[in-house]
């Protein structure tokens, strides 16, 4: 029976860090997506600003999220 409580408390513990993670590299994921993309829409057409492509961008990504 005590195996089982270690085994529910590693779960708990786990899930908790997870939620945190989640939140923590989620932000981290959004501006290397927007940064590739930025990259890519420049290389691809000559005469857009940065700027512009990452307007584009984000509004690209955050509806596709």
């Amino acid at each position: 029976m005590y195996k089982n409580y270690k085994l529910l408390l590693f779960l708990g513990a786990a899930i908790i860090f997870l939620y945190f993670s989640v939140g923590k590299y989620e932000e981290f994921s959004l501006q290397k997506s927007v940064s590739a993309c930025v990259l890519a829409k420049s290389k691809l057409k000559k005469d857009m600003s940065p700027q512009e492509a990452r307007r584009i961008c984000e509004v690209e990504i955050k509806q596709n999220r």
